[in-house]
């Protein structure tokens, strides 16, 4: 059953691709250096609580957008279930 941690990597990953930006454009967005966008996207390093808001603003997406492919129940805990 996947995590948070688990699928938030490729869904930033994906998000930002579909924003047509490289690594580096997310980057500058975020005030971040060079590498922690890669290392962030691919499990090398995981997302800090306090850099969720300010990825979620940078993607213009909510939490729960980022958190898509999470365990049900995780999801449900977290409070992070979508709007119906």
């Amino acid at each position: 059953m996947p995590t948070l941690l688990d699928v938030l990597p490729r869904n930033v990953a994906a998000e930002r691709a579909r924003r047509g930006w490289l690594q580096k454009d997310l980057a500058k967005e975020l005030g971040w250096g060079g590498t922690k966008v890669s290392e962030l996207e691919t499990g090398a390093r995981r997302v800090q609580v306090d850099e969720l808001g300010p990825l979620c603003r940078a993607l213009g997406v909510p939490l729960w957008k980022l958190a898509e492919g999470t365990d049900a129940e995780e999801l449900e805990a977290l409070g992070l279930t979508p709007p119906h």
